[in-house]
């Protein structure tokens, strides 16, 4: 072989391995297309699951529709609140309703899913409600516009929920029993009213959901406000008391005349103001356990809203944590003594007699 047919086949397997480079590197450059693609579709939809539409066949009411599945025409029913609301036959409908939960399961005999009685209208549900609504803006003095149409979509959606075999569980009902009790309590009536007129069991937990709606009436505020109270004290009862569950509910008067405390001294903190402790009292010094865990509910009270305690309202909460710890603890085994509360109200020897 001559020189220059060297040279020749040498260029020829140059061109085949590059050609082959070349082929694999658009093998890769298609793959990372094909991958940025599948993120850019998991962002968008901010959960990282792909959403499915599904063609409407019949809007059962404003909570549940029937509709066919996208690939095999299978029936399947569709929960959520709002998602019927004028929805007509034809119409299509995602589950991805804005980061509301949607429920689904499939329209057949073998599903395992059945309608616990007959199905009932917003109209039918509307007079048990306005009779609910009625009783407690008497009860709780509920004085708000949006009350009543807010509350029967709400019990309109737990009652879809319930008929469709889907359990509703209140992980709060606790503390929403005894930081809400009135409102618990009208809540229970409401419940034991639908039962009695619609045959329809809505439970405890959904008691506590009622009584959610009942307060943020009350106080004209988001529900999420009165839940995000509810769980601050979930928070700061695992914190106090992390081995006694059942203290909260034993002790509902003190616990709930602690925690509006706490909230007090939270809500004055948000609307600019300090509390102020004399400094002879000398409140973390007299109650050094009690100040530690007054620490760790502040931090608590800053992280869910944002709020930090002053030194003032931090020795005023050191006082509260100091009363319940006495209450429900042998305070001579954990700090060797039983110090006297400072009551402010009186005075005493540590504040210098200053009421």
């Amino acid at each position: 072989m001559c020189v220059t047919d060297t040279i020749r086949h040498k260029h020829n397997e140059a061109l085949c391995a590059n050609t082959y480079v070349q082929k694999r590197l658009n093998l890769c450059l298609c793959f990372f297309i094909a991958l940025f693609i599948a993120a850019a579709a998991l962002q968008k939809n901010g959960r990282g699951v792909f959403h499915l539409n599904y063609r409407v066949i019949k809007a059962i009411n404003n909570n549940v529709v029937l509709a066919q599945e996208p690939d095999t025409q299978d029936q399947i029913i569709l929960i959520a609140k709002g998602i019927g609301f004028n929805r007509k036959p034809g119409n299509i409908v995602s589950d991805n309703l804005n980061g509301k939960e949607v429920i689904k399961f499939l329209n057949g005999a073998n599903n395992g899913n059945k309608i616990n009685g007959r199905l009932y209208g917003k109209n039918e549900i509307s007079t048990v409600v306005q009779s609910i609504a009625k009783s407690a803006e008497k009860k709780l003095s509920i004085h708000n516009k949006g009350f009543y149409s807010a509350l029967l979509d709400h019990i309109c959606f737990a009652i879809d929920r319930i008929q469709f075999g889907v359990p509703i569980e209140n992980p709060f009902i606790n503390e929403i029993s005894v930081l809400y009790r009135d409102e618990y309590k009208e809540a229970q009536n409401a419940v034991m009213t639908i039962k009695k007129k619609l045959g329809i069991s809505l439970g405890n937990d959904e008691a506590g959901f009622i009584a959610l709606h009942f307060h943020s009436a009350k106080k004209d505020t988001p529900v999420s406000a009165s839940l995000k109270n509810v769980r601050i004290l979930n928070k700061i009862m695992e914190e106090m008391f992390p081995s006694d569950k059942e203290l909260l509910s034993e002790n509902s008067d003190a616990i709930r005349a602690f925690f509006l405390t706490v909230s007090d001294i939270a809500d004055y903190s948000a609307e600019g103001h300090s509390l102020k402790m004399p400094r002879e009292c000398r409140i973390s010094e007299v109650f050094p356990e009690s100040r530690s865990m007054a620490v760790k509910i502040k931090e608590i009270i800053r992280k869910e809203t944002g709020n930090v305690l002053s030194c003032g309202d931090m020795d005023f909460l050191t006082v509260g944590i100091e009363q319940i710890r006495q209450q429900f603890h042998d305070i001579d085994s954990v700090t060797g003594s039983s110090p006297k509360i400072c009551n402010l109200s009186e005075g005493c020897a540590n504040c210098n007699d200053i009421p």
